[in-house]
């Protein structure tokens, strides 16, 4: 079914793609070794300042690493309403780089005789099954982690609004998998989904006899000495967690959102960037942190090499060629940010933790990091690492906005103009483009907000909601000036039919 007939649609569309677009920029690293200890500690300072105040960013923290230790460390900004200034020490929620949290454990339990990669997920969860049994049970551990199991990335975001915060929410949240359809064979093609994550902190739960959280601070946050890291709200190691905020139109407000214990594994795991440079040492140091060896130089290697089908790895997407090699990833709530980056061939390790959620302004919050990286390889500040302030987000808004208004209006004086001419009620062939062809050019953008673009951008409304309230009004605001103008179109348009009826009864 086409749309182009509807410029409301074609407009909300564009916003829906600028909503979901992420924008990524590369870093291709030198081989050149630099000697980060002679780092230019005010460039760096000058260029996270400036980013933050371009990007409205109200808090960050930085850490830079070298595989024998960490050679920078700093807190820009507030972490909260009250003033507090970010510090090295301040917790935030990771996101999605708890990911590969989440792989180190399962690897752990792999080298320790626990866990079989190729064993089928059934095998530690015996009851586990999406809506078809037989498939269900093809996928691997390994599928899992390399994000090819075949679940879909829409259910993996129906749970962030969930803030169940029981001993059984992780459980709970994959036996909700029990109806789920598969959108392609297992091990046939990569599909990003929390759930594969989610699942794998449950087997990890079920094979150790502890908690996913309490593995977590067992085995990784204790060896490496993360003491403001967090596997709950709860942990006395969170209790000075900065303050999340979401984009209000590019304006930043403290958002208390919900904190799904479901879905910790994949998404909501606490660390500080003073702990995180622990953790990007170990990465970089084959899996040892000062005495500690949390893996194997050979399970290292394994978490940093991409699957078959995708250059997702455990945890990590790989990219580069080798003197190039970028191994990275970034995590969202609805109001956190992190970006983890390592460039093994130079021995070097970031972590960027920004106290707002990028859903809306992606490439804001995503361009620290790769700033920092340009600088600290000599390369300098390129354009792509240091943009203007974009506002194409509310220029898109207000002009779908102007373009639902200005077609309401047009539409009135048309109806206008047919009502004088005595065109109305409109009779045979005048009646599809009098007024079937309006109303469903009025109509579409319901079908297209509220069912199209859900399913082909994956991402349920409520989740929209959520992590950009300020782009789910302006849609709620057009959908219900699209609808009411239907309304009263059909009511001016048919309303001399009414008029006759009435008079001649």
């Amino acid at each position: 079914m086409s749309y182009s007939g509807s410029p409301f649609a074609m407009f909300t569309m564009a916003v829906i793609i600028g909503l979901l677009s992420a924008v990524s920029p590369a870093i291709v690293a030198s081989a050149q070794e630099l000697p980060l200890q002679q780092v230019d500690s005010d460039e760096i300072d000058a260029y996270i300042r400036s980013r933050m105040q371009t990007a409205s960013i109200p808090g960050l923290a930085l850490g830079v690493v070298r595989s024998d230790g960490v050679v920078y460390l700093q807190g820009y900004g507030i972490a909260g309403p009250d003033g507090r200034a970010v510090t090295p020490q301040t917790p935030f929620i990771l996101g999605s780089t708890s990911k590969s949290i989440t792989a180190l454990a399962v690897m752990q339990l792999v080298e320790a005789g626990k866990i079989d990669l190729d064993a089928p997920v059934t095998t530690y969860l015996p009851w586990f099954r999406t809506s078809d049994a037989a498939a269900s049970a093809q996928i691997t551990v390994r599928n899992l982690l390399y994000q090819d199991s075949g679940l879909p990335t829409y259910e993996g975001r129906l749970g962030f609004g969930d803030n169940d915060q029981s001993r059984m929410a992780l459980e709970n949240g994959i036996r909700d998998i029990s109806s789920v359809q598969l959108r392609q064979p297992v091990g046939q093609g990569y599909e990003y989904a929390n759930e594969n994550y989610d699942i794998l902190g449950l087997i990890v739960q079920t094979v150790s006899g502890n908690s996913y959280e309490g593995y977590v601070r067992s085995a990784i946050f204790a060896p490496l000495q993360m003491s403001h890291s967090a596997a709950s709200l709860s942990d006395p190691a969170a209790i000075d967690i900065a303050t999340g905020y979401r984009y209000w139109f590019l304006w930043p407000l403290p958002f208390d959102a919900p904190y799904p214990r479901r879905m910790t594994p994949s998404g909501f795991l606490i660390s500080s960037a003073e702990d995180m440079t622990h953790y990007l040492i170990a990465q970089l140091n084959e899996g040892t942190y000062g005495n500690q060896q949390l893996l194997s130089p050979q399970g290292t290697v394994t978490l940093h090499t991409p699957g078959p089908l995708s250059s997702y790895g455990m945890g990590w997407v790989i990219q580069g060629d080798s003197g190039s090699t970028r191994i990275w990833h970034s995590g969202d709530t609805s109001n956190f940010h992190s970006n983890l980056l390592l460039l093994p061939d130079q021995q070097i390790g970031i972590v960027t933790l920004v106290n707002i959620g990028g859903f809306t302004n992606s490439s804001a919050v995503n361009i620290p990091i790769e700033g920092v990286a340009e600088i600290l390889l000599g390369n300098g500040l390129s354009a792509g690492s240091n943009p203007p302030a974009s506002l194409v987000l509310p220029v898109m808004l207000l002009a779908a906005l102007l373009i639902v208004l200005l077609w309401i209006a047009g539409s009135y004086l048309s109806i206008r103009r047919w009502q004088h001419r005595g065109e109305l009620p409109p009779h045979g062939v005048k009646r599809i483009w009098q007024f079937y062809l309006p109303l469903a050019i009025d109509l579409c953008p319901l079908i297209l907000i509220w069912i199209i673009v859900p399913d082909q951008f994956r991402t349920p409304v409520q989740t929209m909601a959520l992590f950009a309230p300020d782009v789910f009004v302006a849609i709620v605001t057009l959908t219900v000036l699209g609808l009411g103008w239907a309304i009263l179109r059909s009511y001016f348009t048919l309303r001399p039919r009414l008029l006759m009826k009435h008079a001649s009864s």
